[in-house]
């Protein structure tokens, strides 16, 4: 069955939905705020650590996350970690503890983090250089729709459905499904499944070997620099409100805009690349879009049009999905032996940046009564991740990788 031409399509669906999940998951905390500080009797600092609880351990497991892959192949490494995150999910649904709420957030952070990597890995097994890329947005796409229906499903279930947990519950039952599914189809990679293991020591030289491998740096530094611009987003409907004099209602919807905007921007990015059949061009292009169109949103003047800042959001956002590039990329520039690693090193410093940067920028606000010095730093790093992407990346379509 898996030498149908269709084999690969079918893989593409299943993990695609897993990741429309993971990410609802990954949103839900941030999108409950409202309801648990209620429910809970919190602050609205704790349920930040609530937050933050799922994303800094996800940023470290990046790194084991590749090598899992080496280890066990992407399928077992998908399967068994997606087992865990089932554990999380139902662990969420009974909690009514502020406590038990952070351990499941911690075992689905852990459940999660491993499934990009090892998709993308498994990707890049079954599609040819020519789709590859495109193939990577699609599943990227899965993140936004995920995310938009935690945001929206939310509200909608207290309303609808008699409260979150019905829709957290359902949601569960999906992942259940999903995790069938995958069981069924995921295959490592067309040439069979056999997985040649690596012991710790060789796994630690890989490492070591990636670490010290420039190939990998331009990607290293301009993700962890496009991660900083992602803080922007979050604090976009408290700035439009503090200094464009927006209504909660109207930040709120040029927000959406940008985030439903990352659903076709992944899905194109991958195809513009793939069609031209280039990568460093589009990663070029669409930087200094992303960096123009960011500087022009946060500088625009208090009276600037409501519909050009709805526009600039959904630029922003559009441009900025960029990033699946570099997951086209390293597999390019690294050989496949470490490529997985090379991944996780890169998905997990930009996690780690966003996570770490996020309360740099609300300090200095804090510190200057201002936006002012916090969306210059913003500026600054995608005028920098720009020059990098300009003067030090290479292009790496159709390559293959040598030590």
């Amino acid at each position: 069955m898996e030498n149908k031409r269709w084999f690969p399509l079918l893989i593409l669906a299943t993990i695609c939905i897993s990741y429309f999940v993971e990410n609802y998951l990954r949103s839900a905390a941030s999108a409950l705020t409202p309801v648990l500080i209620i429910e809970l009797q919190t602050s609205k600092a704790m349920m930040g650590l609530l937050v933050t609880a799922y994303s800094l351990i996800y940023g470290i497991m990046q790194i084991p996350a590749g090598m899992f892959t080496d280890t066990f192949g992407p399928r077992k490494t998908i399967l068994g970690f997606t087992a865990l995150t089932v554990t999380g999910v139902a662990l969420f649904w009974v909690s009514y503890r502020l406590e038990l709420l952070f351990a499941a957030q911690f075992i689905i952070g852990v459940g999660c983090s491993v499934f990009y990597i090892n998709a993308v890995t498994m990707i890049g097994k079954w599609f040819p250089a020519e789709r590859r890329a495109t193939a990577i947005g699609i599943l990227s796409a899965a993140s936004g729709i995920g995310m938009f229906t935690s945001y929206m499903g939310f509200p909608l279930a207290n309303e609808f459905l008699g409260g979150w947990r019905n829709l957290y519950l359902i949601m569960g039952v999906v992942l259940l499904a999903n995790y069938a599914m995958n069981f069924a189809i995921l295959k490592n990679g067309p040439n069979g499944n056999g997985i040649v293991k690596r012991s710790s020591r060789n796994l630690s030289k890989s490492f070591g070997e990636v670490v010290k491998d420039h190939r990998i740096y331009p990607f290293l530094v301009g993700y962890v620099l496009l991660s900083f611009g992602w803080v922007f987003y979050s604090w976009m409907p408290q700035f439009l409100i503090d200094t464009k004099s927006f209504t909660y209602l109207e930040a709120g919807t040029i927000s959406s805009i940008g985030s439903i905007a990352g659903i076709p921007g992944c899905i194109a990015m991958g195809f513009i690349s793939d069609k031209l059949r280039r990568r460093k061009l589009p990663i070029v292009v669409f930087a200094s879009l992303y960096t123009t169109a960011l500087a022009a949103f946060i500088l625009a003047p208090a009276g600037f049009s409501k519909v050009a800042f709805g526009a600039l959001s959904f630029v922003i956002s559009f441009s900025s999905s960029l990033w699946i590039l570099f997951f086209s990329m390293v597999p390019e520039v690294l050989p496949s032996q470490k490529a997985a690693i090379g991944l996780g090193l890169v998905n997990g410093l930009g996690t780690m940046g966003f996570s770490f940067i996020t309360p740099v920028y609300g300090a200095l606000i804090d510190a200057t009564g201002s936006y002012y010095l916090s969306n210059i730093l913003v500026i600054a790093n995608a005028l920098i991740m720009t020059g990098i992407m300009v003067v030090f990346t290479k292009e790496t379509y159709g390559n293959v990788a040598k030590e």
